[in-house]
């Protein structure tokens, strides 16, 4: 049988985690090249980094999925072998931003994964599992039916069951790989306090992450990362949100990313009219060209599912969408596109690239009509061109638009979809969590896109659940609760705790 979900939430706390002389390359590239590096137990630490500094492969190595071509690995002195398998019995745990879950299957499947509890040997005690089930999920705050299919799930909802799924099997050593980059603050901040308990019953949490004041908020010690080598190892009291970002990029950013005021007279691009949907309205809403408007809220508030009726992914039920004065109704997301609408989705990976094929062919799938001659026969050269001019416009890193943008960092990868709807010119841009899991540096370049857009004319909804995110870059904020809008506010009523209790209460007057 399986054991409660009553069981401590770390198993056996044994002694530090040790990283002696670990190095990895890849053909010419050093990729890793730590001498020495010590995770104690009983502490949370922070590894922070540009995207491609190293934190990936330094995961990969402790958690097994990648072998180091020099050094060694401890756990309370034992050596740690190549393989998954191994760490997982030393205890090692490692949540991922890739959601390695069984989309077909239950949640409690997912969860209890080769480890079904039976009656007899041949037959699954499914009230057990179930129950079980139930048991881990209420240990990180999440509420959906255990015998739902994990593909019907939120990004967000999928995050919290990769946490759950850790913490059922007791582990040792925790690694978090950006754990609350699609959750909102109440989720986020009940991951950090998982990260502590982890931490003060003698595990070792490794917390990795973009968000600096969460990073400061739950760490005791903070390591950068930068182009494989270690470069700061500092106390929350050393480490200013300054410090963090000079030492992870090498170059001061302040003052980068901020937006400018929209033109008065600016006409009306998306106006709703009483909007409703599935789980949605109804809704008023008016987005002038130039302008960047927020959509903040909790989990499961709505966000997204707005931006996906707007892009035509789901129906709208009743109101009215007007789209530059005229009536607007998409049949599917095809029909969005023509009408001048793009979406950069939350999920790019599974909803925004086609990952094993070319950056060449990611970046130019929205404007394949026309760079074909007549509309029709798409030419190599011209497809060659096109391309190189989305990976420039977009600053996009990579050595050959031949590559897979599979190969591609994280904000490389979402620069990549910046670049590809800039090349369709869209009247209406709606972004979805426009900078989960990338870097600070990538961060601030994505505003810079942003801006560039809506200098131009291009009207712009953000949904995100990084409130600082929506402060530094809209005009407005509307904030959303069971899908409805409960409060608006704009700039000059700006105010992180104002949104969090419009995000928590039924109406609030702004």
């Amino acid at each position: 049988m399986l054991a409660e979900p009553a069981s401590p939430i770390v198993a056996d706390a044994g002694g530090d985690l040790v990283l002696t002389g670990v190095r990895k390359t890849y053909g010419p590239v050093v990729v890793l090249d730590v001498p020495e590096l010590a995770f104690r137990r009983g502490q949370v630490v922070a590894l922070v980094g540009e995207n491609g500094a190293g934190k990936s492969t330094m995961m990969g190595v402790i958690s097994g999925s990648v072998t180091p071509d020099e050094g060694t690995i401890t756990v309370a002195g034992d050596s740690l072998g190549a393989g998954t398998h191994h760490a997982q019995e030393h205890g090692v745990m490692m949540v991922s931003q890739e959601f390695p879950l069984v989309g077909q299957l239950s949640v409690a499947e997912n969860l209890l994964l080769g480890r079904r509890p039976s009656e007899r040997r041949f037959l699954v005690d499914w009230r057990a599992m179930e129950s079980t089930a139930r048991g881990m999920l209420e240990r990180v705050g999440l509420d959906v039916p255990v015998r739902r299919k994990v593909d019907a799930l939120s990004v967000a909802q999928r995050q919290l069951i990769e946490i759950a799924k850790a913490l059922g099997r007791g582990p040792r050593v925790l690694i978090l790989d950006e754990p609350t980059s699609a959750l909102g603050p109440a989720e986020s901040e009940r991951v950090l306090q998982i990260a502590r308990e982890c931490a003060a019953a003698g595990g070792i949490v490794i917390f990795v992450g973009h968000r600096l004041n969460e990073v400061r908020q739950v760490a005791d010690r903070i390591v950068v990362l930068r182009n494989g080598r270690l470069v700061a190892d500092m106390t929350p009291q050393e480490a200013t949100e300054q410090r963090i970002v000079f030492e992870m990029v090498g170059r001061d950013l302040s003052g980068e990313g901020a937006i400018q005021s929209p033109q008065a007279d600016a006409p009306v691009t998306l106006e709703l009219r009483g909007l409703t949907a599935e789980g949605l309205g109804p809704l008023d809403l008016a987005v002038s060209a130039g302008e960047v408007v927020g959509v903040a809220g909790l989990m499961g508030s709505g966000r997204s599912r707005l931006l996906h009726v707007l892009m035509g992914a789901i129906p709208c039920t009743g109101g009215e969408m007007l789209l530059g004065g005229k009536r607007y109704r998409p049949r599917d997301t095809a029909d969005a596109v023509l009408s001048g609408v793009a979406l950069i989705p939350e999920d790019r990976k599974r909803q925004g690239l086609l990952v094993d094929s070319s950056i060449r062919w990611n970046g130019t799938l929205a404007v394949l009509r026309r760079i074909s001659l007549r509309g029709i026969v798409l030419t190599p050269r011209g497809d060659r061109t096109k391309s190189r001019e989305v990976v420039a416009s977009a600053r996009v890193r990579c050595q050959s638009t031949e590559q897979s943008a599979r190969s591609l960092s994280g904000g490389n990868q979402q620069r990549l979809i910046f670049g590809r709807w800039m090349a369709a010119n869209p009247d209406l841009l709606l972004l979805d969590e426009p900078t989960r899991g990338v870097d600070v540096g990538a961060k601030a370049e994505i505003y810079h896109l942003i801006d560039e857009q809506r200098r131009q004319g291009m009207a712009i909804l953000v949904a995100s659940s990084e409130l600082e995110e929506l402060l530094s870059i809209c005009h407005r904020v509307v904030v959303m609760r069971d899908g409805s809008i409960t409060a608006t506010f704009d700039r000059s009523e700006f105010s992180k705790e104002r949104i969090i209790a419009a995000a928590a209460v039924d109406r609030v007057a702004s």
